[in-house]
């Protein structure tokens, strides 16, 4: 059962990177925010973005007590500083006058996010008929070019699968980092591989930057053969329909935290 204490008298505001170019990038949150509102479970769900409108603020809602969730891959400038500057937030709980702000967590440090993509590259194999013990799973994480990069939740996703065992094979690679998408071919062995972007919409970087490392113009898709490789590119993390428990686990989590 949900739990609804606060919630029916609350504004959720979800936010993405979005883009000022590629119309497609705002999709993935669009979905989650359609989805979430169809339940009925906040006053208001609104969905906001940084790079195009509606732009990131707190005049988007009325409700005094708003869940902040950034729809974002993991911890970085954006979810650590950027936000949290734009809208006066102090940490899990923030009081702005007579509203109250409750941060989350971005929606893909999730600890299930890694079941639910083992699962999928799973269901890809089965569909292909490629044993999961032959094939290489690729998992693409953004990356900063800031030093020392960000790469966190990509790695530590990457390490739990390897403790599964299920794929002969776990590796990273980033758009903005070493190391890049590029070197795929030295940084996986395996003769079958599972490109996973570690990555929340369909912006510029699912749709054109990733497909040409691969051999492919769609932001997924496949089989196709490259570099004496069998290659699918897979979806990336914000398409699927349990996003939304995740979502609302993160909320329920700041709350416990906060003591709400």
């Amino acid at each position: 059962m949900e739990r609804m204490t606060l919630w029916n008298e609350a504004a959720l505001l979800l936010v993405g990177h979005g883009s000022s170019r590629l119309a497609t990038s705002r999709q993935a949150t669009d979905r989650l925010v359609e989805a979430i509102r169809r339940r009925g479970l906040f006053a208001e769900v609104r969905g906001c973005f940084w790079k195009e409108a509606p732009f990131l603020s707190l005049d988007l809602v009325r409700a005094k007590t708003v869940y902040v969730v950034p729809n974002f891959a993991g911890e970085g400038a954006f979810t650590q500083r950027l936000i949290p500057e734009r809208l006066g937030i102090t940490g899990t709980l923030s009081r702005l006058g007579d509203r109250r702000l409750v941060y989350t967590r971005p929606v893909g440090c999730h600890p299930r996010l890694p079941e639910l993509l083992c699962r999928r590259a799973e269901e890809l194999c089965r569909d292909h008929r490629v044993a999961p013990q032959s094939a290489g799973l690729l998992i693409i994480g953004h990356g900063s070019r800031r030093p020392g990069g960000v790469s966190a939740t990509p790695e530590a996703v990457a390490a739990t699968l390897r403790g599964e065992e299920v794929f002969a094979e776990v590796a990273t690679a980033y758009l903005e980092q070493a190391p890049f998408v590029a070197d795929w071919p030295q940084l996986v062995a395996a003769r079958h591989v599972l490109v996973a972007p570690w990555l929340v919409s369909e912006g510029m970087h699912a749709s054109e930057d990733l497909p040409p490392h691969f051999g492919m113009s769609a932001p997924r898709g496949g089989p196709v053969e490259i570099h004496g490789r069998t290659v699918w590119l897979m979806d990336g993390i914000g398409r699927d329909d349990e996003v939304v428990e995740m979502i609302l686990d993160h909320i329920r989590q700041a709350e416990t935290a906060v003591g709400l």
